[in-house]
């Protein structure tokens, strides 16, 4: 049984609708800037991410707008823009379509303004609870669009987009769902959150007054990753019923492996990084040489590119050198739970349209991460396999193979 993508929805800092975030994804526009949402004065790390010109009046409620946190209406969003792209799922039972969603934080926008309104002991906001639960994004998509079968939330930080496409995979394939809205959203431009990332020196400090310059993986001079928020939402269905209802099809969702490193909580691990993309090529029924396109993990910071440079070159050995690498955070910042659902949106614009999205603001690269990154410029390469690699803490690695239909 074959699973397709039949719909693609996003809201990133480089532009709403796959159009136009693909549009600057090729031109190596990037979406970071200062700061703007709160003063971030006194931040280390003033620079994010920020999606522009978002305004959920547009598409929302009074009531929605009122009982959802910030990365809830960016799933919202993401998720009606993938349906709208699809034609909609109206083909299928309401008890045959399942939601898999993944975030990282949750609602943590919620979670800072009313724990500051507590304790300036003012009252809270009647829906703290609901807005910030992580399952929040799916139960409202779930809600608006009155889809009734299994309802899933993953938070694996990092890697959690990647776990809910993998579980959508796991499901279509079950036989529990016929069509499943897969995706991560979050929303983390929040002080507390920034505050947290620094203490654990993961954040960039450097750029604060060259913003588009300041995600630079595998670049000589990296510091670490920008926060950024955002949501990716993919259509998954099985092949047999896209057809039938006359779907496009833009790839295939062939593969999908996770491994937890079980080593440390923070620190990247080569050997559960190879595993877990060997797994889905394996899922996949294809071997190593197949892949000839890696959507990468690639956060900018010093240690993670290198591993993951190092796990690429375990893998697939010589050939790892023939491979068109790229890193979509290099433009977007780092949304953590959303990054691997974006970065699938990349991984399958690059299979349907041929040409592989450049990693920018690489100049000069480590020494240590001496692959093909696609630097600076986009290239038309024809790939036909692809992996896209999804990280986290937690010691959570997950990798996911995409091929053109």
């Amino acid at each position: 049984m074959r699973v397709v993508v039949t719909g693609m929805g996003v809201v990133s800092p480089i532009g709403t609708g796959t159009d136009q975030f693909w549009a600057a994804a090729i031109n190596g526009i990037s979406g970071i800037q200062k700061i703007r949402c709160f003063d971030a004065s006194s931040q280390r790390s003033q620079i994010a991410g920020e999606i522009t010109g978002f305004d959920p009046n547009t598409f929302l409620s009074a009531k929605y707008i009122d009982q959802t946190d910030r990365f809830t209406q960016l799933a919202l969003l993401a998720t009606h823009l993938a349906l709208e792209d699809a034609g909609g799922l109206d083909a299928y039972a309401p008890q045959c379509l399942a939601v898999s969603i993944g975030s990282g934080m949750g609602g943590f926008a919620t979670f800072e303004s009313s724990a500051a309104r507590k304790f300036r002991n003012q009252s809270i906001p009647p829906f703290t609870v609901p807005r910030t639960m992580a399952n929040s994004a799916a139960a409202w998509i779930a809600i608006k669009h009155r889809l009734k079968g299994v309802n899933l939330t993953c938070s694996t930080a990092c890697s959690s987009g990647a776990n809910a496409i993998g579980m959508a995979l796991d499901l279509l394939r079950a036989g529990r769902a016929d069509a499943v809205i897969a995706g991560g959203a979050e929303a983390c431009v929040l002080p507390l959150t920034m505050t947290g990332f620094e203490a654990l020196h993961a954040l960039t400090t450097s750029f604060n007054t060259e913003p588009a310059r300041a995600s630079r993986p595998f670049a000589k001079g990296r510091d670490g990753f920008v926060m950024s928020e955002g949501a990716g939402m993919l259509i998954l269905e099985k092949e047999e019923g896209a057809k039938q209802r006359g779907a496009k099809i833009y790839a295939r969702l062939a593969g999908y492996g996770q491994t937890c490193d079980a080593t440390h909580i923070v620190m990247p691990d080569m050997d559960g990084q190879v595993a877990a993309m060997h797994a889905a090529i394996r899922d996949a029924g294809m071997e190593p040489d197949s892949i000839d396109h890696i959507n990468a993990h690639a956060t900018s910071t010093p240690l993670g590119d290198i591993v993951e440079t190092r796990a690429i070159k375990a893998l697939f050995g010589d050939r790892a050198r023939d491979i068109a690498i790229n890193a979509t955070k290099s433009m977007i910042g780092h949304t953590v739970g959303a990054s691997a659902a974006i970065g699938s949106i990349a991984t399958i614009m690059a299979l349907h349209t041929g040409t592989i999205h450049p990693t920018i603001n690489l100049d000069e690269a480590d020494p240590e991460c001496d692959l093909d990154y696609t630097p600076n410029h986009a290239r038309q390469k024809q790939p036909r396999n692809a992996l896209c690699n999804a990280f986290g803490f937690g010691g959570n690695n997950a990798s996911i193979v995409f091929t053109t239909p």
